[in-house]
């Protein structure tokens, strides 16, 4: 009875050590979970509903990516890139503005560099977690449309300017955890897990 008492014991302890091996691997490691502090989006909001409205508001993404989205990609980290994003908010406004009156369009924008929360994102070669991140956010007009959001740094989606799938090149600015963890389908795991944390920490800080 004790023999068995004793190897029931040791196979609960290997158990143990097993499970908890298996979840250390699947936590999101610190460099991971930089990935909120390493990207700025693109929120950009229409007016409204109408098929005019949302074919206006990709219009204007089309050339805010054509036209910020090559001088964005030049730097060489997020810090760099809100900086000049900061700095050119004015630029970007004034551009957007002009834009739709091209456009016919009697809306005006504003645009602000700022913190918001997205949902879970799946493009059709990356996937972003669920959070706050930095946003560069675009209202037209009232801003009671549809959204269309994305990634501005690095420059993922530049390409929907020419109507094609969003581009790789922009990751070579994420760290290779970073990479991982938006890339593979293996890591959903850490993927979910990370958004339980960030949802938790947002809460309590």
């Amino acid at each position: 009875m004790k023999t068995k008492n004793k190897n029931q014991s040791l196979l609960l302890t290997v158990f143990s050590l097993l499970l908890a091996t298996l979840l250390l691997a699947a936590l999101p490691t610190e460099a991971e979970a930089e990935i909120y502090n390493d990207t700025l989006r693109l929120h950009i909001l229409a007016n409204s509903d109408s098929d005019i409205d949302q074919a206006l508001k990709l219009k204007i993404r089309d050339k805010l990516l054509l036209k910020y989205g090559e001088e964005l990609k030049a730097n060489t980290s997020l810090e760099n890139a809100l900086a000049s994003t900061e700095a050119l908010l004015p630029s970007i406004e004034k551009d957007i503005n002009l834009w739709l009156d091209e456009l016919d369009s009697s809306y005006t924008a504003t645009v602000t560099l700022t913190k918001e929360w997205y949902d879970t994102r799946d493009y059709e070669s990356f996937s972003l977690p669920k959070g706050y991140y930095n946003s560069l956010r675009v209202i037209i007009g009232k801003g009671d449309g549809k959204n269309w959001w994305c990634v501005m740094y690095p420059p993922l989606c530049r390409e929907f300017a020419t109507e094609r799938a969003p581009s790789d090149d922009g990751v070579i600015n994420y760290t290779k955890e970073e990479i991982s963890l938006i890339k593979s389908g293996r890591y959903q795991v850490k993927f979910k897990i990370l958004e339980v944390m960030s949802s938790i920490f947002t809460k309590n800080g």
